[in-house]
């Protein structure tokens, strides 16, 4: 593929270079980002602050005009160029991937951090059974208040029939 740049239009207000230029290619049209590669290479730019605008072959030739903005600095790229759907879902998904990776790295840390603890104080009987024993309270307290409710049932529904009898 070759790249030949015919304009480049200095714009100060929005900071960027408007280019357009011709290309030459072989097989089929280049892609926005092959282009913007080019033209990153003649205009010794990154590539992140290069936006293809359109590329428009010639019918039955090898040929293309294309126009690209390139940006001086990416603060002016984002509050110039709009935000398609496709690019806000890609950057969502990089959002959720790296919000994903953080958790792991979470729970990573705690469970490395719990592994030490239990290394450092080895589990003996007494600590088993002290265990069980804080353990069977709570399930008497949940059939303790299970009962208390039916019981509390039962005495409504009593009262409620001798206040019918009446």
């Amino acid at each position: 593929m070759k790249l030949t740049i015919n304009e480049k239009n200095e714009n100060v207000l929005l900071e960027r270079t408007e280019v357009s230029g011709d290309i030459v290619f072989e097989d089929k049209t280049p892609s926005n980002s092959e282009v913007a590669q080019e033209v990153a290479k003649n205009m010794s730019k990154d590539i992140k602050l290069i936006v293809v605008k359109n590329i428009y072959t010639t019918f039955g030739h090898q040929e293309a005009t294309f126009t690209a903005m390139v940006y001086n600095n990416p603060e002016a790229r984002d509050k110039n160029e709009m935000m398609t759907k496709h690019l806000r879902k890609k950057q969502d998904e990089l959002k959720k991937q790296e919000a994903a990776k953080k958790e792991e790295e979470k729970k990573a840390a705690a469970e490395k951090a719990a592994e030490k603890e239990v290394k450092e104080e080895p589990v003996t009987e007494e600590k088993k059974v002290e265990v069980k024993e804080e353990a069977k309270p709570v399930s008497e307290e949940k059939e303790n208040k299970a009962e208390e409710k039916v019981e509390e049932k039962n005495e409504s529904s009593e009262k409620e029939k001798k206040e019918s009898e009446q």
